[in-house]
């Protein structure tokens, strides 16, 4: 009866996988015009990994999910995006890279919808660097960082780890390449070391798109750090 069951599962979940991008409404009934891309690259430095996706949609970001029809086309750095689905997306498209050494010289989406119309855009993802350090609590601590100097639309979150729990601290940004956390971000965590990353993150909304335009959204996750808190 186990295996029954259990089969009866793995032939669910693949019917699932193979009908979820039909929930979505082909592009060849909408029109251009109203198409919304959402554009979205990832560089994990720790892994070496990168993950590209794109999201098509009609007016907005909660708009109806579109699945491209045979007349679009969809190439991230000059590959292919593959079609995929998720629990909370019927329907988006993907490239995902492994063993990288750096990042590529380029992250460039190429679209060309059912009209003709072609749009390129090329993202750009900021790297970012410290060092191993030790943080005092009860003050606000000023960290140094290498890279490109922050731009307004970028935001960079800290994640320590210990003992299997997560922690997201929110850095300001400051001068002369500097982020700054405050004293009370601090103030729940123990003494103690963490491993710990920077997780630089990207939003906007200029993009090549039709009428109702588009966003596009990067991130970096630095290398693994030790953090000390004393």
């Amino acid at each position: 009866m186990k295996y029954v069951l259990h089969k009866m599962l793995l032939m669910c979940l693949l019917a699932f996988a193979l009908t979820a991008c039909n929930s979505a409404v082909t592009s060849d009934k909408v029109e251009q015009r109203i198409i919304f891309p959402t554009y979205f690259v990832s560089y994990d430095a720790s892994q070496h990994t990168l993950l590209a996706t794109v999201v098509f949609n009609t007016d907005n970001e909660s708009g109806e999910f579109i699945q491209l029809s045979s007349k679009s086309s969809l190439t991230f750095n000059e590959q292919e995006m593959k079609k995929n689905s998720d629990k909370e997306r019927p329907c988006f498209y993907c490239v995902e890279q492994e063993n990288l050494e750096s990042f590529p010289d380029q992250a460039v989406f190429y679209y060309q919808n059912d009209d003709g119309d072609e749009f390129s855009n090329k993202l750009n993802v900021n790297s970012i660097h410290i060092k191993d350090l030790t943080l005092q609590k009860g003050s606000a601590n000023v960290i140094k960082y290498s890279g490109k100097s922050l731009n307004d639309d970028e935001t960079v979150v800290m994640v320590l780890t210990s003992g299997g729990k997560q922690y997201e601290l929110n850095l300001e940004h400051a001068e002369n390449k500097c982020l700054v956390l405050d004293a009370p971000s601090l103030k729940a965590l123990k003494s103690g070391k963490y491993e710990a990353f920077l997780m630089r993150t990207s939003y906007t909304t200029e993009v090549n798109a039709m009428d109702r335009g588009g966003c596009a959204e990067t991130d970096y996750h630095s290398e693994i750090y030790t953090i000390t808190i004393q």
